[in-house]
């Protein structure tokens, strides 16, 4: 009997592959967890950082308030009384719209405390025109500019090479003049740009001040002058000397009438120079 022989059974391999979960056809939902820890990470266009809850002290309200009473206001007479309550939130105002009640000016409440990189002496404090920024002048010679909402520094600016002694603004908005303890002054723009700087002492400057016309300006120095400056030629017009001793420096300055009245304060006193003569009041 003849049998098939039929052909040797074939050797079939399957290959063992991982189990694959089958795909989602739907957006999974991070968890709590995650969400807060995608929230607490931000690009400040350099690096990813954590974000920072900062206090806000928003001072627009109260003075646009201001700027709407004092259309129909006309003193003290008209205005409205403020009662110690929540409601009367939105009727504050500025201290220079309650004249007649100087202690709306006292501030009691601490709000919060701003630190450098670098931590050294700050000497001189100035708000900025616009009242946004604020700008300080350290012992290490550089300028910070913080933010007057926040009080976070913006950006840090090495403007001179020895502490900076005295910052002022002149009356035009247009214009900082800065000094230093090495007896040099700077000008500077409203958007922090160098454009002069020359030695007006040879020691330390102590206060600067301008004349209600920008023209000139006056600097007090440990060298116990008090000189006056033209503003644009930044040629010195006069020198004001006085019998002072080691312990009568002049401290600070400030510009009474047009360039002709200077009151000079010591640490014993006050002297009221007028130009014209060249002589001192005390």
């Amino acid at each position: 009997m003849a049998t098939e022989i039929g052909s040797p059974p074939r050797f079939f391999h399957m290959p063992r592959f991982q189990h694959q979960a089958p795909r989602q056809l739907f957006y999974k939902r991070p968890d709590f967890a995650q969400q807060q820890a995608m929230q607490q990470l931000t690009f400040d266009g350099k690096r990813m950082r954590k974000a920072v809850n900062r206090k806000t002290i928003d001072y627009n309200p109260s003075v646009i308030k201001y700027l709407e009473n004092r259309i129909w206001q006309r003193d003290q007479r008209d205005m409205r009384a403020i009662q110690p309550d929540a409601g009367y939130y939105n009727d504050l105002v500025p201290p220079i719209g309650m004249l007649n009640n100087p202690m709306n000016a006292v501030t009691t409440k601490f709000v919060r405390t701003s630190t450098n990189k670098v931590k050294c002496p700050v000497f001189v404090v100035r708000w900025t025109p616009e009242g946004r920024r604020l700008v300080t002048g350290a012992s290490s010679g550089e300028f910070t500019l913080w933010n007057g909402l926040t009080f976070n520094f913006e950006t840090i600016l090495q403007a001179h090479d020895s502490p900076v002694r005295a910052m002022t603004w002149s009356h035009n908005d247009m214009w900082m003049l800065t000094a230093d303890h090495g007896g040099y002054v700077k000008y500077w723009q409203s958007n922090m740009n160098n454009v002069k700087m020359f030695q007006a002492h040879k020691e330390a400057i102590r206060e600067a001040s301008f004349s209600p016309t920008d023209n000139k300006f006056a600097t007090c120095s440990d060298d116990g002058t008090v000189r006056i400056w033209d503003f644009l030629r930044c040629h010195e017009e006069r020198i004001l000397r006085g019998n002072y001793t080691d312990h009568m420096q002049p401290w600070c300055v400030s510009e009474r009438g047009c360039y002709k009245d200077y009151i000079v304060g010591f640490g014993l006193g006050v002297i009221w120079w007028k130009v014209q003569g060249s002589e001192g009041i005390h």
